[in-house]
């Protein structure tokens, strides 16, 4: 579907963006022409996600493997408690948000764990990339798709108060690793730091502001400045401005080895979610189950939601798994990751068997 780019309802809408100077008809024209991807539909990603599409962009990916959980709302723009409820997928409660704001642009809800096999397909038909993850594997996996594929990208780092934003442009001013070397992976992943120092709203919402305002100067062609790395304490309500400079010796921008789109490495079958009282389980290989029809065999008065993305289903008082429609499992309520295996084999991965 192409995405309207004038018709009297959208002139009325955005009347009042057209008369900033810088903007205009003719900025409105490339706005709605633009096309971005958002990795990662939580706080950040959203906020940036309703930012852009109130602005006008004109198609938005929207990508995320997870489900809404009531934890989210507190922090994250778009959901509703209902959403949660229903253990819908981040990337299409998002979506359905998203047209409800602008039924004319066009949303691409993605559910999927973002992985170097996957990511360049994300974004290779996109003008830039949001970052709404939560950890630096991740980043550093869109860092090297982005150069390879010559995609600008805006990196969000936040935890409690305070955040990071810098606009990359490959081969315009620094990367992501010219800033943060990768040793930084293991480091955050040996000490938990989501879960350690929590989030607060307001603050996600400031700097989610600030990078979707580079976001838009970029599309309209007036973003000049590659080098900053803005450092934003939400509470003080302080921004500080650093230079950055390109790394002569970067893996990545300067050598292009592209460590980080290196072959899968295997994964692991039971993974604990960070920041989260969950394990991710993955099955063995590529499935797809018609939920609906899983459901048939379960106690009805175990099952707490169904939709054709995912099943929710009582495991004990304190345990649910949300089975995705791709075979993945959420296991909340445990972080052990043995006993999370154990009870997707069981309801899973065996009865997929006994059925054949």
């Amino acid at each position: 579907m192409k995405t309207q780019l004038y018709t009297p309802e959208i002139i009325e809408r955005f009347s009042r963006q057209i008369l900033v100077e810088g903007i205009g008809a003719s900025g409105l024209k490339k706005i709605r022409e633009a096309r971005i991807a958002i990795i990662g539909c939580g706080a950040t990603g959203t906020s940036q996600a309703e930012l852009l599409a109130r602005l006008g962009v004109g198609f938005i990916r929207l990508v995320d493997k997870d489900f809404v959980d009531i934890s989210n709302l507190p922090r994250t723009h778009l959901y509703t408690y209902s959403d949660a409820k229903q253990a819908l997928p981040k990337a299409v409660a998002c979506a359905s948000k998203l047209k409800e704001i602008d039924p004319a642009i066009e949303v691409d809800p993605v559910i999927t764990r973002v992985t170097p096999s996957n990511i360049e397909e994300l974004i290779r038909d996109v003008d830039v990339v949001v970052d709404g993850t939560d950890n630096l594997r991740t980043r550093f996996i869109i860092n090297d798709a982005a150069i390879k594929l010559g995609k600008p990208w805006v990196f969000v780092g936040f935890a409690s108060w305070y955040g990071n934003v810098l606009f990359i442009n490959p081969g315009k001013g620094p990367c992501l690793r010219c800033v943060i070397p990768a040793r930084m992976v293991e480091r955050e992943e040996r000490r938990d730091a989501c879960e350690i120092l929590g989030a607060v709203g307001t603050a996600i919402a400031f700097i989610a502001s600030i990078s979707s305002t580079l976001v838009l100067k970029h599309i309209l062609g007036i973003l000049d400045d590659y080098s900053t790395f803005y450092i934003v304490n939400g509470k003080t309500l302080d921004i500080d401005k650093v230079r950055v400079k390109r790394n002569p010796e970067c893996p990545s921008c300067v050598y292009k080895k592209y460590e980080f789109l290196r072959e899968d490495v295997a994964v692991e079958k039971a993974t604990r979610i960070c920041g989260s009282n969950a394990v991710e389980v993955m099955p063995p290989k590529k499935i797809r189950i018609d939920l609906y029809k899983y459901v048939e065999g379960v106690d009805k008065a175990k099952v707490l939601s169904v939709n054709p993305y995912t099943a929710k289903i009582k495991i004990s008082d304190m345990v649910s798994m949300v089975l995705f429609s791709d075979g993945r499992a959420i296991i909340d309520g445990t972080i052990d990751e043995e006993y999370a295996y154990r009870v997707y084999k069981s309801l899973v991965l065996d009865r997929l068997v006994n059925e054949g």
